[in-house]
């Protein structure tokens, strides 16, 4: 007679590559701990937003960002625009979910398995996290190289320099304090 198969929890269906993806979440969360605790390594953090013609890949000081969870539940907010999605439970605190992309004019952000939220820093003082479309791990900035961009239009005060990666990859820093600031950000109702 035949002895019966047995599987392992990681063999089953699904669940190997949700355990890959703890150990990922898990590894990155060290490695952001290290880094603050590592100033001069310049580490920052990686995420790209968007998709296809929309996408770009920002860089966030560590400082600035908090916590990286997936997608939670989150709740509409009537009267306000489209790019505030609503507000999500994060370990017991409401935080405001924006989408950036669509902030930025870009496009709405389609959520899938590689969505995450990225909450600001406590230290900013301010609930609320954006959507990112794939978190990235984390860069060292000694090196990256300069960027010119071509276009010449304005900026906006949130958005850095831009630098290029030994791979040619186009990186843009994302400053959170300084869209926290933002009159037009802070304006999320409908007039």
């Amino acid at each position: 007679m035949a002895e019966p198969q047995t599987r392992t929890v990681s063999s089953l269906p699904g669940r190997g590559s949700r355990t890959r993806l703890r150990e990922f979440q898990a590894g990155l969360a060290e490695r952001l701990r290290h880094a603050a605790t590592t100033p001069s390594l310049q580490r920052r953090l990686a995420v790209r937003l968007g998709r296809d013609s929309n996408e770009r890949n920002f860089l966030i000081d560590l400082p600035e960002a908090g916590e990286i969870i997936s997608i939670p539940e989150i709740t509409p907010v009537p009267l306000t625009k489209t790019w505030y999605r609503g507000l999500a439970n994060v370990r017991g605190n409401l935080v405001s979910v924006i989408d950036l992309s669509d902030f930025n004019d870009e496009g709405v952000t389609l959520l899938d398995k590689d969505s995450r939220v990225l909450a600001f820093s406590s230290g900013l003082r301010f609930n609320a996290a954006i959507l990112v479309t794939r978190m990235l791990g984390l860069r060292n900035a000694t090196q990256l190289t300069p960027f010119e961009r071509r276009s010449q239009s304005v900026l906006a005060p949130w958005i850095g320099n831009a630098f290029q990666d030994a791979d040619g990859i186009v990186w843009e820093e994302l400053r959170l304090v300084a869209l926290a600031a933002d009159e037009r950000f802070l304006q999320i109702g409908i007039r």
